[in-house]
């Protein structure tokens, strides 16, 4: 390989010489010594991903995709699609191993995929043993901090309480609240059109909504920001989490493409427009949530002892009563419930109501079973459902799990082996990097069958687990120890909120046959999602 090498940069040399002795222009001689480098790059990148993956490699007898590249290997399609998707395509053709693992390549280097459900929950399992990699924990450092979603060890554990059933039982109120909300801007978007029907763009309004749920419920705070869209909170989260439906292929590339290929410590110091906005807008996220938390701290203070509404009306005073001290801890993971609570459920939802306006009979059902539900106990805007009457509701449930299952806002999520271990036949070592894939297994037919892509409620009402082989093949929420704490928050939220729409409004296809694109990289939002809104 370094004679190779040596060959390539030897014959650059020679290239340029004759350049200058010829009296070639400096930019001649500049462009002619780039391209040797880019020839001795590709060169060894050829050479050593040759001898990597069929010598060198601790797991080369896996077996891997038959259309991979020589020398990118399988790194095109993870910069074009959604991670999930090209997954989700090698698992249909992949042979089954022993240890129910295949590798793909990214550049010349390979990355272990779990195929089977042993495989998938020996990895997820084990978070000791597979951890996030460094790079991944560096970069959920640098932007949110050590908060829930970076943290290894007893922390996950420490904060799951807060998360429980008695909080949410407190928090249903409050998600009822903000839905009317939603429900009365997007009939004033009705009446504006004047017409019993319009065309909305629905990943906005649940940008907006969902934020204002998290506001409330996580820190007491009324955002407003469905009805005031210049609400300083969404602008600052539109910088953090910048839509690519309107940015330039050099933004896109910045936004989604570049944080795959280079270290999140360098990312976040190159001197460009997203990474410049991207630190613009979570100053005013960090200075604003340091400023309820120090808020906060002196409303328990001032509390008295046995004030159990003071400590437990919303998740930061149940945080700061849990006994954190330190400010930036707490930030940390304020900043990732916002993180994680505020677009996955946004971008489940609006996936949601998209399955309802393309399955009509669905959301008659649905519809049938809400009405009913709300007449039965005599609901309104001023009398909520209990928690455990929302979750009462047998087919919502099935209709939100089906939901989920196709649409997991994160497709795929990586680990790291932490030390030298076993899962089947298969020894993997310290250091090897393993992405695991929820997008993939929740579509896998040897899971959950030939119908694995379709959409398809009724496979929840005939099984409560959806028919699918194994406990572990729903994996939205991932699985293990390190099973996401928001799961019920979100679930919850997502329940309230379609209790309330569907008997407000009737959606349908804006477009007969149109599905939006996905944004490629790590979640899957619709871009352009629109749907003929109907007021009933």
């Amino acid at each position: 390989m370094a004679t190779i090498s040596l060959l390539a940069l030897a014959s650059s040399l020679a290239l340029i010489s004759y350049l200058k002795v010829s009296g070639a222009s400096f930019s001649a001689v500049a462009l002619s010594f780039v391209l040797s480098l880019t020839v001795q790059a590709a060169i060894y990148l050829g050479y050593s991903s040759l001898v990597y993956r069929w010598y060198l490699s601790p797991t080369k007898q896996l077996p891997y995709p038959e259309d991979t590249p020589f020398v990118l290997g399988n790194l095109i399609p993870f910069l074009r699609e959604p991670w999930g998707f090209p997954l989700a395509r090698w698992q249909l053709n992949m042979p089954n191993t022993k240890s129910g693992i295949y590798r793909i390549f990214l550049g010349p280097f390979d990355f272990l995929i779990p195929k089977s459900s042993q495989a998938v929950t020996a990895i997820m399992s084990q978070p000791y043993v597979f951890e996030k990699p460094a790079a991944v924990r560096d970069g959920l450092v640098e932007s949110l901090g050590a908060g829930l979603v970076a943290a290894e060890g007893d922390v996950h554990r420490l904060l799951t309480p807060i998360f429980g059933l008695s909080r949410n039982r407190r928090l249903v109120p409050q998600m009822w609240t903000k839905a009317i909300v939603l429900a009365e801007r997007m009939q004033e978007l009705i009446e504006e059109s004047k017409a019993t029907s319009t065309v909305l763009y629905m990943h906005p309004l649940t940008m907006a909504i969902t934020l204002d749920v998290i506001g409330v419920t996580t820190l007491g705070v009324n955002f407003d920001s469905v009805r005031n869209p210049d609400q300083p909170i969404l602008e600052a989260y539109q910088l953090v989490f910048p839509s690519l439906e309107n940015q330039t292929g050099w933004e896109k590339f910045f936004g989604a493409t570049l944080p795959a290929m280079i270290s999140p410590h360098l990312l976040f110091k190159l001197p460009f427009k997203p990474i410049l906005e991207f630190h613009k807008g979570m100053a005013k996220l960090r200075s604003f949530c340091l400023e309820q938390i120090q808020q906060k701290r002196r409303e328990i203070n001032a509390a008295k002892v046995d004030d159990a509404e003071a400590r437990e009306k919303d998740i930061l005073s149940a945080l700061v009563a849990s006994g954190l001290q330190d400010d930036n801890e707490m930030l940390s993971h304020i900043l990732t419930i916002f993180a994680a609570g505020h677009e996955s459920t946004a971008i489940t939802l609006a996936w949601a109501l998209f399955k309802l306006a393309q399955y009509p009979k669905v959301q008659d059902k649905l519809r049938s079973e809400v009405q009913e539900f709300q007449d039965r106990l005599g609901l309104s805007e001023s009398r909520p459902p209990t928690l455990d009457e929302i979750n009462s509701l047998q087919y919502l449930r099935c209709f939100l799990m089906e939901v989920l299952r196709l649409y997991p806002a994160l497709p795929s999520m990586m680990r790291e082996a932490a030390q030298t271990t076993t899962v089947g036949d298969l020894s993997i070592p310290k250091g090897k990097p393993v992405m695991v894939s929820p997008y993939a297994v929740n579509r896998s037919r040897e899971l959950w069958g030939e119908d694995a892509d379709e959409f398809r409620v009724e496979r929840w009402e005939e099984s409560h687990s959806g028919g699918a082989k194994t406990s572990q093949a729903f994996f939205t929420f991932s699985s293990g120890p390190r099973i996401c704490i928001g799961k019920d928050f979100v679930t919850l939220s997502l329940k309230v909120f379609l209790v309330v729409l569907v008997t407000k409004f009737r959606f349908d296809e804006a477009v007969p046959g149109w599905h939006p694109t996905v944004q490629k990289g790590t979640s899957l939002k619709p871009q352009g999602l629109k749907i003929k809104v109907s007021s009933l």
